[in-house]
């Protein structure tokens, strides 16, 4: 098993993908534009979590290719992933719902409610997709609609595992080949029936679960396989960069079902691009994150509570010019964030029975 050197981007990277939801949803949600991006102008800043999920694909089979090559227990890889988003999920939601009470969006008796107690319920057990009717009012009517990806990625953690147990008694090549096969046509499922805008509730649940985004996780999980292998050029991961947002950008008319086999397409060049920039973005980046902790997972727990409080505060008719609004969102989001890791996350951390954080660099980069 080859591993990946503390001293890399990747943590960055990480950043810069929830700083790509963030600006997407800030200026949808609160419509102002940032820089020349605003609503209508395309997909710009909508590879976040295309990026996030390749990223975790590429980090995390090698957590668990470690924890079975060291002969640990499941149990071991399943606990380190659970203290990384455990206790900030669950100070996230502790601490929001004591914000809505003190804003006077939540009444003390409603938290009594069957309604609220399902709403509880479905972030304890991370699959926080649903919303209380006392909250129809607050914001854009919904919490925290990012958070479908926590069930999503949970997912991902439930299976790496099996397919490093497949690996390990046929080989790579078949793990990888069921695991492409099995995300082609996940992803070709989703695009037929037209995404999640379209089809019957059945179809709208199936685009919530993990299969339609197997597909991303899944190209992280080649790359880490087989990056060593392959030309690593700065050129080639510029001409990738271009050719991700060409793609990106095809008119589809709107249309749900080609927009996400145009996003899947995309996701080859970015990945591509990612991964080069991981080894080999100049240490600035890596002392950034260093420095200011790895602040990407509570940037984007967060992010939409900032956003919907700016809303309840009528933010949407201040005479503020729309990309300043937009860096007050990432400011106040990165701001909790960091309390959210030097405080909560940073410290559950350190309880890691394992890490692969003191690995080398691949061959090609040293």
């Amino acid at each position: 098993m080859q591993t990946v050197s503390r001293e890399n981007a990747f943590d960055f990277l990480r950043l810069a993908a929830a700083l790509m939801v963030v600006i997407h949803h800030a200026v949808v949600h609160l419509d102002a534009p940032f820089l020349w991006h605003s609503k209508e102008t395309g997909p710009w800043f909508h590879g976040g979590v295309s990026l996030f999920f390749i990223l975790s694909g590429f980090l995390i089979v090698r957590s668990a290719e470690k924890c079975h090559a060291e002969g640990r227990r499941w149990w071991d890889f399943y606990r380190n992933r659970a203290l990384r988003i455990v206790p900030a999920l669950y100070a996230y939601f502790m601490t929001a719902i004591i914000l809505l009470l003190a804003l006077g969006v939540l009444e003390p008796n409603a938290v009594f409610s069957m309604d609220f107690g399902i709403f509880v319920g479905s972030n304890l057990i991370f699959a926080p997709v649903y919303s209380p009717t006392a909250l129809d009012e607050f914001g854009i009517g919904v919490l925290n609609g990012s958070l479908w990806t926590i069930p999503v990625e949970v997912s991902f953690y439930i299976i790496v595992p099996l397919i490093v147990l497949l690996a390990s008694r046929f080989g790579w090549k078949v793990a990888l080949t069921v695991s492409t096969l099995i995300a082609v046509v996940g992803i070709a499922l989703y695009a037929a029936t037209g995404g999640a805008e379209a089809g019957s509730i059945l179809w709208k649940m199936y685009g919530i679960t993990f299969i339609p985004f197997l597909w991303f996780f899944v190209i992280g999980i080649v790359w880490s396989k087989i990056w060593p292998l392959v030309r690593q050029s700065g050129w080639i991961a510029v001409a990738c960069l271009l050719a991700y947002f060409t793609i990106i950008n095809l008119p589809h008319e709107s249309r749900a079902g080609l927009n996400a086999i145009l996003t899947g397409l995309a996701a080859l060049p970015l990945s591509y691009s990612a991964i080069w920039f991981g080894y080999n973005a100049p240490k600035a980046f890596y002392l950034l994150t260093k420095r200011i902790g790895d602040l990407s997972f509570g940037t984007y727990i967060w992010h939409m509570i900032v956003v919907n409080v700016l809303i309840f505060a009528g933010a949407r008719n201040w005479e503020i010019p729309g990309t300043l609004l937009i860096l007050g969102v990432v400011a106040s989001s990165m701001l909790i964030a960091s309390v959210s890791w030097h405080f909560v996350e940073h410290p559950a951390l350190r309880l890691k029975g394992y890490s692969i954080a003191e690995v080398k660099r691949f061959p090609s980069q040293q």
